[in-house]
């Protein structure tokens, strides 16, 4: 069984899809990998991947909800390669 966490480091992970969305939408001009938002934002690859899970999944809730969100986060797969940028819906 693994050991609970303290409040801290559950609300550093909590606030990665934060960091990604901001670094993403920052850099609209682009679309970026998982190992590309790693290097840019200091995480690994897989809290990236694991973050851009939960974010696709929030989406979705958003929608079903119908919640509205000033931006969306699309992804493409080129060779293999998923990239993700931040579109602006406004």
């Amino acid at each position: 069984m693994t050991p609970p966490i303290d409040a801290a480091e559950f609300d550093a992970h909590k606030d990665l899809v934060t960091i990604i969305t901001q670094f993403l939408c920052r850099n609209k001009e682009k679309g970026f990998s998982a190992n590309e938002i790693a290097q840019s934002t200091g995480m690994s690859k897989t809290d990236v991947v694991n973050a851009m899970l939960k974010l696709g999944l929030s989406d979705v809730a958003s929608r079903l909800s119908g919640r509205k969100k000033n931006f969306a986060i699309e992804d493409v797969t080129v060779n293999g390669v998923i990239y993700y940028r931040c579109k602006s819906l406004e």
